[in-house]
């Protein structure tokens, strides 16, 4: 019962949301686009954690607390993932914007942990999609459900069907 009703969340939320590229085709910046486009996609990062929330809830696990700090960090990684065309924890070269300083900067100590998955498909699966994957690895699964981790964000972005997710997790706030 509880997965259909994020469905219909999810199909509400895309339903009042102008989604397009990061590129430039329309006159416009493409820094521009990329504004618009994350701040589209604020509503599907919080269904994301109310997702996450509840199967932590069903394990008996206590509750992330959503960090709007956070969720830029994570806005941050996914963007230069998407731009740079990496997926992963190290970007490549010396240019990558690194997850645990970012977080760091912003306050969060204690462990700090990052999970990123590449959705290639339709945006409306995407909140579904991810968090399947990360609870079908053990790895990631293992991750997602620490105990330890008391904080939360998480970034969204992308273009036509291939999305970039990042998760930041933190043991400590501010």
């Amino acid at each position: 019962m509880r997965r259909t009703g994020i469905a219909l969340i999810l199909l509400a939320v895309f339903a009042g949301c102008n989604f397009h590229g990061t590129g430039a085709s329309d006159g416009g910046s493409a820094d521009g686009d990329l504004a618009a486009t994350r701040e589209a996609l604020v509503p599907m990062a919080e269904i994301l954690l109310v997702r996450i929330n509840h199967d932590r809830d069903v394990l008996g696990l206590p509750a992330l607390t959503p960090s709007q700090a956070l969720g830029q960090v994570a806005g941050l990684r996914a963007e230069d993932m998407l731009i740079r065309g990496y997926l992963g924890s190290i970007g490549p070269g010396d240019a990558s914007v690194a997850a645990q300083d970012l977080m760091g900067a912003a306050g969060y100590r204690g462990r700090l942990g990052e999970l990123i998955y590449e959705y290639i498909g339709l945006p409306e699966l995407l909140v579904d999609a991810t968090v399947t994957q990360w609870m079908a690895s053990e790895a990631h699964r293992a991750l997602l459900l620490d105990a330890a981790y008391a904080y939360v964000g998480a970034g969204l972005l992308g273009e036509g069907e291939r999305w970039i997710v990042a998760l930041e997790l933190a043991e400590q706030g501010p």
